[in-house]
């Protein structure tokens, strides 16, 4: 195609200030690009679902280019369309005589009770039943779904420690997420499930990056996570920036630190060896702010970083 200038058709104007521009081009984000063309289009209201069909990505893909906007500071607030409120995030109450009726005449209600019940190794309690009444009914969820949820929701109790069971309120809630989420079939809740391993092993590698040991990442320390990530830093970025935050400002400040990963992504800068190569800071230093545990970042550690994100957009 020969250069040139080009006189675009123009049914209707969109303007973006120049600074947006310079930030949309810099990210180096094609789909931080068309989200930020949708919101504007769409006059500053968002659905990630409706800008997931109009832009042809998926639900994850538009989530983390949604999340490289809010880094780059394009957009302070996710608007919504206007819908008709959802229901409550709670199950119905049923009476002892729905319940009872449908344990006697329903046979697919009574196995998944058998089933529950035979996994959690006590009889339910009343409000158990209709709880899972609730799941069966109200949220339709399959009986061999609803078992795998309460099979998800023990092994991430054990996972955290706890030391007990989860309490069918919290089951309730991952219900709710997994209706939502349109899991209906055993396919589809396996395949969310190795969502989450993934997502959570991913966080957990940041976590670790960031010298952060007793706790889980915070939602806001998250989406910083998922931005870097979808500008394509590695985790030996990550921890480079917070070891550097953490030695200049005595703490871990995501905001500082986000200064930091900005100015890198600038020049081009996503791992460590190119920031030990091609930042003023690290070469004044002479690499002495690396943490050793990364101190050498290859290239099964870059495939690794990336897979992980795929694997979490691919939701």
């Amino acid at each position: 195609m020969a250069n040139g200038n080009y006189v675009l058709p123009a049914p209707e104007k969109i303007e973006i200030t120049g600074e947006a521009a310079r930030k949309l081009i810099g990210c180096g984000s094609g789909d931080a690009a068309l989200t930020y063309l949708y919101i504007m289009q769409s006059g500053g209201r968002f659905d990630c679902e409706d800008c997931a069909s109009h832009t042809g990505r998926t639900v994850s893909q538009i989530e983390s280019a949604y999340a490289v906007l809010e880094n780059l500071g394009l957009v302070t607030k996710r608007v919504v369309k206007e819908t008709e409120p959802e229901r409550p995030e709670e199950v119905p109450q049923y009476t002892t005589e729905e319940i009872q009726r449908e344990l006697k005449n329903g046979e697919s209600f009574k196995r998944l009770v058998d089933e529950v019940q035979r996994t959690l190794g006590r009889l339910l309690s009343g409000d158990e039943l209709q709880r899972l009444f609730g799941f069966y009914d109200y949220l339709e969820l399959p009986c061999e779904v609803i078992v795998l949820l309460v099979r998800y929701c023990i092994s991430e109790s054990q996972r955290r420690g706890s030391g007990r069971m989860p309490s069918f309120r919290y089951m309730e809630k991952v219900a709710y997420t997994w209706r939502r989420e349109g899991i209906f079939t055993i396919e589809a809740a396996e395949s969310y499930i190795e969502r989450e391993s993934a997502r959570r092993d991913t966080y957990g590698e940041a976590a670790k990056a960031m010298r952060i040991r007793d706790r889980l990442l915070t939602d806001s320390e998250k989406k910083y996570v998922d931005s870097w990530l979808a500008l394509g830093f590695t985790m030996g970025a990550i921890a480079v920036a917070a070891d550097r935050t953490i030695t200049q400002t005595g703490k871990l400040g995501m905001r500082y630190m986000n200064s930091i990963m900005n100015s890198w992504h600038g020049k081009g800068l996503h791992t460590q060896e190119e920031i030990e190569r091609g930042d003023s800071y690290a070469v004044r230093s002479g690499g002495r702010n690396a943490p050793p545990q990364h101190t050498e970042v290859t290239a099964r550690d870059a495939e690794k970083n990336r897979e992980a994100l795929k694997r979490i957009k691919e939701g």
